[in-house]
């Protein structure tokens, strides 16, 4: 993958432009709603990513797409294993799609973006075969939101690992994030801190606020 050029990105805060992120509220023409204005949720275990896509739900505001991980976690009481990710994605693909097929509030967000189960699958069976695949349906964001790592760690039984692999997957999204091609890909807003303070980071950079430095490729996690 051709790592010398650069995505754009955004810092917390900081203003979205062009035509691919608009201010919120859905466009009406006659009695048709326009499609949702899409945004994915990427980060490690335990980084604040449900909290962050509830709260953002409702003051967006915007419809939510849940997690297959959880869902599969929750029915087979083990996580998967290196065969089953591919259908874990194209089943949080589809999940999306339905939810934004029925959607009516001008945003949807998506916990998380399929994405993150190609860099599960890099994670754990050092297996770069879904990136493509998840590289390309994060063309159709308007903004990827990269949760840190810098809430406190809590269990949750199967669905997570511990610090250590917390901070190793957060690495491993740097990486698949700084080699990924240019072409398409939405802005990547770093959210950090407090869960208030994300949810201000996130309605500023939508609506125009004044923002920090941009996370660059190179930058690291």
């Amino acid at each position: 993958m051709d790592t010398t050029r650069q995505r754009r990105t955004t810092a917390p805060g900081a203003e979205v432009t062009g035509a691919r992120v608009a201010a919120p509220g859905a466009e009406v023409t006659g009695a048709r709603v326009a499609a949702p204005r899409r945004i994915g949720l990427l980060g490690p275990e335990c980084s604040g990513k449900t909290s962050l896509a509830r709260d953002l739900a409702g003051t967006l505001p915007a419809c939510l797409v849940d997690e297959e991980l959880r869902a599969f976690v929750d029915t087979q009481g083990r996580t998967p294993r290196r065969g089953e990710q591919a259908g874990i994605l194209e089943r949080q693909a589809a999940r999306e799609e339905k939810v934004a097929e029925a959607c009516r509030r001008p945003w949807l967000i998506a916990d998380p973006a399929p994405l993150m189960t190609a860099v599960y699958s890099l994670e754990y069976f050092d297996d770069p075969g879904l990136l493509e695949r998840g590289l390309a349906h994060a063309r159709a964001y308007h903004l990827l939101i990269w949760c840190a790592p810098d809430l406190p760690w809590e269990p949750d039984g199967e669905m997570r690992d511990g610090p250590d692999r917390r901070a190793s997957t957060d690495a491993t999204i740097a990486r698949v994030l700084q080699a990924a091609e240019v072409e398409g890909l939405p802005p990547v807003l770093r959210a950090e801190g407090s869960p208030a303070h994300r949810v201000r980071s996130v309605t500023s950079s939508l609506g125009g606020g004044a923002g920090r430095q941009a996370w660059q490729p190179g930058d690291g996690a």
